[in-house]
């Protein structure tokens, strides 16, 4: 069994480390604009992708934030108008999540929070390194990411 580098462990770290600090000021720039947590931000761009809807299993593959209550989530943004739910027509018994214009326009407010946010900390990164190459390496991590997912989701079918 091979254990991380140094180099290797700082990634890690600084990788979770950055997540948890923006993560906390973006959420709390957008309590204090009266705007919806980050985590419906995650949930509003990802359905605003898909003209057809999602269905929730779909939803949770692709969201960058931990949705440990997805649920939940998606069951506030229907009472708050931001997402509609239809059944799905291949099985009744599923639904498919649509952004509503309220939605859009939601998040398109949110994003004037979260944009400005993601520039003032990451674009920190462009200035002083390869910002390409950074973007290639961590883009490489989560297509291993996703291919470990797929893996485990063929291991589960069969």
């Amino acid at each position: 069994m091979a254990y991380p580098t140094k180099a290797v462990t700082g990634i890690w770290v600084a990788i979770n480390l950055l997540h948890r600090g923006l993560h906390r000021r973006i959420d709390a720039a957008l309590k204090a604009e009266g705007l919806p947590p980050l985590r419906w931000y995650d949930v509003l761009w990802e359905l605003e992708q898909e003209d057809a809807g999602l269905r929730p299993f779909e939803i949770e593959r692709l969201v960058i934030f931990e949705q440990s209550n997805l649920s939940r989530t998606v069951q506030r943004l229907i009472e708050d108008g931001l997402v509609s739910e239809k059944p799905f027509r291949q099985d009744g018994r599923g639904k498919v999540l649509q952004i509503t214009a309220k939605g859009r326009e939601t998040r398109a407010q949110m994003w004037r929070i979260y944009g400005p946010m993601i520039q003032a900390h990451i674009g920190e990164v462009e200035k002083a390194h390869d910002a390409d190459a950074v973007a290639t390496a961590l883009t490489a991590l989560i297509d291993f990411e996703r291919r470990a997912l797929r893996r485990e989701d063929e291991a589960d079918e069969a």
